[in-house]
């Protein structure tokens, strides 16, 4: 899409993110284009899963309106209490925060930078699997970094930054946010948020860290368009935040964690496993590629590996995805 064109769209949301109706005349008089174009226009956001109700004499209206993000806010707010990241990014849409970022870096390598977006088209979780990313219902975003330390020194990383999202969000929610290794954060059964993340570079010397996280902030799709169960934080706030609010919270605390670990290694983290962990103490079955692994989480080791008790004794797995077992009185 153009750059215009954005621009425009961008400045039709803001308008019409109040939830009020808009005559065409009027947005067509604000943004300086024909009635054609904001018809043309608001096809583009419905496109993008924002619902725009159309009532003859009373022009345009998003249902309920649209909390956005506010650049303003972030930069004025955030930024000098950040470390690691000089530059924040707010996008409209884009297909996957983590691989604009993968794309930027080219331009522009060495400033840690965050993206954030209200919408993706093409965003993805762990194993290539889609993320659902309707405008402006969650928070889709990503953080890149080099660090100065090869990638054999990034064991636990993933652990870490799910264990210190997970106490963030603890201190705002009512019901217990839980890490499901190896990063995804549940409340109860269902899914809250996601982390991936990738890192590039030489074994030994220096490495780029991209960590793209999803949270569902107030997801209003139907439970069957996800093949899990998921939950919204704003399902269990225990506090009156907004979704900016929240967002600084969870930047400022990860740029404090990433501090943490690049200091300290995953030692620092790996203790507060057991008390973050969703099934500790819990028998699980582990699904790898050579087939499923059923034993009693016990914790991780320094490199973040889940270990098991097994019928034949510990066992320690570097990957895999992990599933609380129906039958969890003993093992097979």
């Amino acid at each position: 899409m153009k750059a215009e064109s954005l621009k425009r769209l961008q400045d039709l949301i803001w308008v019409m993110s109040d939830g009020k109706f808009h005559s065409g005349q009027a947005l067509a008089e604000h943004l300086g284009v024909s009635r054609t174009a904001i018809w043309k226009l608001v096809g583009k956001l419905e496109s993008w899963q924002i619902p725009v109700y159309a009532v003859r004499g009373k022009g345009y209206k998003i249902p309920e309106g649209l909390e956005l993000i506010d650049p303003e806010i972030l930069n004025g707010n955030v930024l000098d209490k950040l470390s690691l990241f000089s530059e924040i990014e707010v996008l409209p849409t884009v297909d996957s925060t983590s691989s604009y970022l993968t794309r930027t870096w080219k331009d522009k390598p060495g400033i840690g930078r965050i993206c954030i977006a209200e919408h993706q088209t093409m965003g993805r979780g762990r194993k290539g699997r889609k993320w659902v990313s309707p405008f402006g219902a969650n928070l889709y975003f990503s953080l890149g970094l080099n660090l100065p330390m090869g990638l054999s020194a990034l064991g636990g990383l993933s652990l870490a930054i799910g264990i210190g999202l997970t106490k963030l969000l603890n201190h705002h929610s009512k019901q217990k946010v839980a890490l499901k290794w190896p990063n995804d954060l549940l409340v109860g059964q269902k899914k809250m948020a996601g982390i991936l993340v990738e890192a590039s570079g030489d074994s030994n010397d220096k490495s780029f860290l991209n960590i793209g996280i999803g949270v569902n902030w107030n997801m209003q799709l139907q439970q069957s368009e996800i093949d899990q169960p998921w939950i919204n934080l704003t399902d269990v706030l225990k506090d009156d935040v907004d979704r900016n609010q929240i967002l600084a919270s969870i930047l400022i605390s990860l740029d404090q964690m990433l501090v943490e670990y690049m200091s300290k290694g995953f030692d620092s983290f790996r203790n507060e496993w057991n008390q973050q962990s969703a099934y500790y103490g819990q028998v699980v079955e582990l699904h790898t590629r050579t087939g499923k692994v059923a034993g009693k989480e016990i914790g991780v080791d320094k490199s973040g590996a889940i270990i098991l008790a097994t019928n034949e004794g510990e066992k320690t797995f570097y990957s895999g995805e992990v599933s609380l077992r129906a039958n969890r009185k003993k093992l097979d």
